[in-house]
C-alpha cells in the first residue's frame, strides 16, 4: 500500500508525535520513512545573495547542520526498531509547504504524515499553517496525527 512515507519535521524539540505513527505504520507495511527538514531562505534573484545565505558559517548552513544531526539521530533510533529510514534536508527559497509538496512528488512518496496542529486564530495568522497548506496542495494522501499533549474539544 505505502512504500515511502514522508515525515516533515521542525527543529529539535518541536512536536513530533506524527513520527511515531509513521514509524509504526512503516514497520507494519515494510515501508521506508523519509525524515524531511526544510530550511527556508529569503528568495532572491541575486546570485551573490543566494550564495551568501547558504555559505559555510551562515545561519542557513548552521540550521542545516543542526537538522542533519537531529535527523540522523532519529534515523539511528528507527533502524534500532527495524524501520528503514533516511533523511532529506533541503534549503529552499520556496515557502515550506511548497517545498514539502515538491519534495514528496519528486521523491515518489506515497503518504505524507503531518501533525494536526491545534493553534489559535492569531497564531495561524502570524505563523501560517503549513499542515493545512500542504493538505490543500498535495496530490499525495495526507495522514494528520494529533499530538499526544492536545486535548479533544
Amino acid at each position: 500500500m505505502y512504500n515511502r512515507i514522508l515525515v516533515p519535521l521542525e527543529k529539535e524539540g518541536a512536536p513530533d508525535g506524527h513520527l511515531q505513527h509513521a514509524s509504526d505504520l512503516a514497520a507494519k507495511l515494510g515501508a521506508e520513512i523519509v525524515l524531511l527538514r526544510v530550511i527556508v531562505v529569503v528568495p532572491s534573484e541575486d546570485y551573490f545573495f543566494k550564495r551568501l545565505q547558504v555559505e559555510e558559517g551562515s545561519s542557513a548552513a548552521q540550521r542545516k547542520a543542526e537538522a542533519e544531526d537531529y535527523l540522523n539521530r532519529l534515523v539511528k533510533q528507527s533502524h534500532s526498531h527495524g524501520v528503514r529510514a533516511k533523511i532529506a534536508v533541503i534549503v529552499s527559497d520556496k515557502a515550506e509547504h511548497d517545498a514539502i509538496v515538491e519534495y514528496a512528488t519528486q521523491s515518489d512518496c506515497d503518504l505524507i504524515t503531518l501533525p494536526n496542529q491545534q493553534r489559535s486564530l492569531v497564531s495561524r495568522w502570524l505563523q501560517g499553517n503549513v499542515t493545512a497548506k500542504v493538505q490543500r496542495r498535495s496530490p499525495i494522501p495526507i495522514l494528520l496525527v494529533r499530538d499526544e499533549g492536545e486535548t479533544h474539544a
